[in-house]
């Protein structure tokens, strides 16, 4: 075989890997936008169209990363803004829309300057490392793996249930596979999982799984700004601003490990939210990066098409080729062993991102850091809480110790910008 088939068929086995993980991620999020109640064959749609630009975006000159909506973000807007403190996900759109136009104005105004270096370091690994549980509890959940409790903070499923059975068996397959260095151990994880269950006949193959994209007339153009609860919503953008920035971050630096100049890692957020600006116009939630992209080498790829490596190019063909695809997705989100699957891993990746990111913080940890560190476990879901929390924390005990407020003056005044959102909520005219 010449080389260059060579390299075709390994950009098509690394994309195929890369396809696994991403469509079961993509129907998670579509059964979670649902919940919100945006109908899922446009939520699914929105998303693959977004994950496809998005990921032929950020990938150009660069290595294959794959841009998807984040399930940790996703869950975050459903479960606490939109369902528990009653914004639409049309409002969220809006919000979503004009925090990714600002975000493109501040990293082209502040070239070389990274936003989020206005979060001490901690507060930054912490958030990285709280998305990355947010993503595990998400599938525990889905997989009823914890149980919601009213006597207890979680309680635990039982094998009993298929669901939860399959899915931790497909976890630990994953996770065997990916200890003796499988490249494509997601790809089989999901693929055994999804037969077994399919077997057994947890879900069945509809009578028509291919229709064209139905209902998107009920979401394009949909977005709109929030009327009343305007400090909250600038809180919410404010915060989504920086879970994206640093979800993506922690993957870029995967990636560069510090070596490329900053300028050329700074190319790629500018791209993902542009991106994720003209797809909040179709009704997809926010664009990030996604962990699994850091499971390809870190090499260059030689074959690219317009820029754009081969592998991209093929994970957004087959992204594209699964567009119709809706009612077959929406069935194996029926029983979303498959699913739960993908995003624990998803989660895993993204959590050890953040545990090696934490070891190249120079200073030792403290007690304040272990209490900072908590605060975003234990409030994993609620990540406007958990930033405002941990940040006015963490600043407080600074100022405390003296030397807070002359080297870190940009975290104080955005740890008071946020206590004063957090106020003016019990205020009403």
């Amino acid at each position: 075989m010449s080389g260059e088939k060579k390299a075709v068929l390994y950009a098509f086995c690394d994309a195929l890997t890369l396809a696994a993980a991403a469509v079961p991620a993509l129907a998670l999020t579509a059964s979670l936008l649902a919940r919100a109640g945006m109908p899922f064959s446009a939520a699914y749609a929105a998303s693959v169209f977004a994950a496809i630009v998005g990921t032929l975006a950020v990938s150009r000159g660069r290595r294959t990363l794959i841009a998807l909506p984040s399930p940790a973000v996703a869950a975050w807007l459903v479960y606490e803004e939109i369902i528990a403190r009653g914004f639409s996900w049309q409002e969220v759109l809006g919000i979503v829309a004009v925090v990714s136009l600002a975000g493109i104005l501040i990293f082209r105004s502040l070239r070389g300057t990274d936003p989020t270096q206005l979060l001490p370091p901690i507060v930054r690994m912490g958030l990285v490392l709280g998305l990355g549980f947010s993503m595990l509890v998400t599938a525990c959940l889905y997989a009823r793996v914890l149980l919601p409790s009213p006597w207890a903070l979680t309680m635990g499923g039982t094998l009993s249930d298929p669901l939860a059975y399959y899915t931790l068996i497909g976890i630990l397959l994953i996770l065997a596979l990916h200890t003796v260095r499988v490249r494509s151990a997601v790809c089989i994880g999901v693929a055994v999982i999804g037969a077994l269950t399919l077997i057994e006949g947890f879900w069945e193959i509809p009578a028509a799984p291919f229709l064209l994209p139905e209902e998107l007339d009920k979401t394009v153009g949909a977005l709109s700004l929030p009327l009343t609860g305007v400090s909250d919503a600038l809180a919410l953008g404010l915060t989504l601003f920086f879970a994206l920035c640093l979800e993506s971050g922690a993957v870029l630096a995967a990636e560069d490990d510090d070596r490329a100049p900053r300028e050329e890692r700074d190319r790629a957020m500018p791209r993902l939210l542009a991106v994720s600006c003209a797809a909040s116009l179709l009704g997809a939630f926010p664009l990030s990066i996604a962990p699994m992209s850091a499971v390809l080498p870190a090499h260059a790829e030689r074959k690219r098409i317009g820029g754009i490596p081969l592998t991209a190019c093929m994970c957004a063909l087959i992204l594209a080729a699964l567009l119709p695809c809706a009612p077959l997705v929406e069935a194996i989100a029926d029983f979303p062993a498959v699913p739960a699957v993908a995003l624990g891993f998803l989660g895993l990746a993204l959590f050890a991102r953040g545990l090696r990111l934490l070891q190249r913080v120079p200073d030792p940890v403290t007690l304040r850091d272990a209490a900072i560190l908590g605060i975003f476990f234990l409030a994993c879901y609620d990540i406007k809480t958990s930033l405002s929390n941990a940040l006015l924390l963490c600043v407080l005990l600074g100022i405390v110790r003296g030397e807070f407020w002359k080297t870190n003056r940009g975290a104080c005044v955005l740890a008071g910008v946020l206590f004063i959102f957090f106020l003016l909520k019990y205020f009403h005219p």
